[in-house]
């Protein structure tokens, strides 16, 4: 067999010999001078760092207690190490002691969406854990400073996971994986979102003017109108809320039903939040025509919309 030939299979041998560090991420630091760049970086039990000298002079990396040392890595070369146990890893060049930085290693990545949520929203929590990790859990602090459990995710091969889980204001969230639990994150959640609406009345058309106290970020608002004939509300039009909660509806004058707003994170999302009810016949607050039931007898009964 020919060098060429043995390489490729050494080489191919190599790559099936180790499917669970292929799931793992690789991270670079480097040494174009005498600093690394960058100085701090965070990677997850089992990553691989890359330290990658393009100096011209000779570095080493040194973690203290044995953790690693580099020995000797010349210029133009690099050299790979992972960590598997989580925590904070200060490392020096010890030929050039000024030359230093900072490693820390998590049990996972942790991130929290949507921005601004609403108390019993969806909050969406993703982030990667180590490369096969089997189940990662949920966990939600309490007032008390507990922590409580709150669902559990699968992460695909390579460790990320999305886990969905009711949000609760001021909590926590973090999740645990056999190789510790993560870093929390606290989200944003409004535990209430005040809708105020008020019609004002011209020749021609009226205008429904919308505000959301406090103004809740990524919201949508939607005019709703009662549809009488069919007894349900049916959606209208749909707006952004301008950046101080406000939004404006126009309707022609002659309009006689009932109208309410609601606010959504998309216009096909459910509905999170609802105003009180108006009468566009003359903007006066009026019984959701839902609550109200028909008469026994009568042609059809129902509400009649426009008193």
């Amino acid at each position: 067999m020919s060098r060429l030939g043995a390489a490729l299979l050494a080489t191919a041998a190599a790559a099936l010999a180790a499917p669970a560090a292929a799931g793992a991420d690789d991270l670079e630091v480097r040494m174009p001078g005498k600093y690394f760049e960058p100085a701090r970086v965070t990677s997850v039990a089992g990553d691989r760092i890359t330290f990658r000298n393009s100096d011209l002079a000779t570095h080493n990396v040194r973690i203290a207690g044995g953790v690693f040392d580099s020995g000797p890595i010349l210029r133009f070369t690099s050299w790979t190490q992972a960590v598997d146990q989580p925590g904070e890893y200060p490392f020096v060049c010890t030929l050039h002691a000024f030359m230093s930085g900072n490693l820390s290693v998590v049990a996972a990545t942790l991130a929290a969406a949507p921005d601004g949520v609403l108390a019993g929203e969806a909050l969406t929590l993703s982030g990667r854990a180590p490369a096969g990790t089997a189940q990662v859990g949920v966990e939600r602090s309490t007032p008390e400073g507990a922590w409580v459990a709150a669902g559990a995710a699968t992460p695909a091969p390579d460790g990320t996971f999305a886990a969905s889980t009711p949000a609760v204001e001021g909590a926590s969230y973090r999740v645990t994986t056999p190789a510790g639990a993560s870093p929390q994150v606290t989200p944003r959640v409004t535990a209430r979102v005040e809708l105020h609406v008020a019609l004002r009345r011209g020749k021609r058309h009226a205008t429904l003017q919308v505000h959301a106290m406090p103004a809740p970020p990524g919201m949508v608002a939607t005019l709703e109108l009662y549809a009488r004939w069919r007894y349900r509300w049916r959606a209208h039009r749909t707006v952004e809320l301008d950046p101080h909660g406000g939004a404006s509806f126009r309707l022609p004058a002659s309009l006689r039903t009932y109208a309410r707003v609601s606010l959504r994170r998309h216009p096909r999302g459910p509905a999170l939040v609802l105003s009180h009810v108006l009468r566009t016949s003359d903007g006066r607050t009026a019984p959701d025509p839902d609550m109200i039931t028909p008469p026994a007898s009568g042609h059809g009964g129902g509400v009649h919309s426009g008193h």
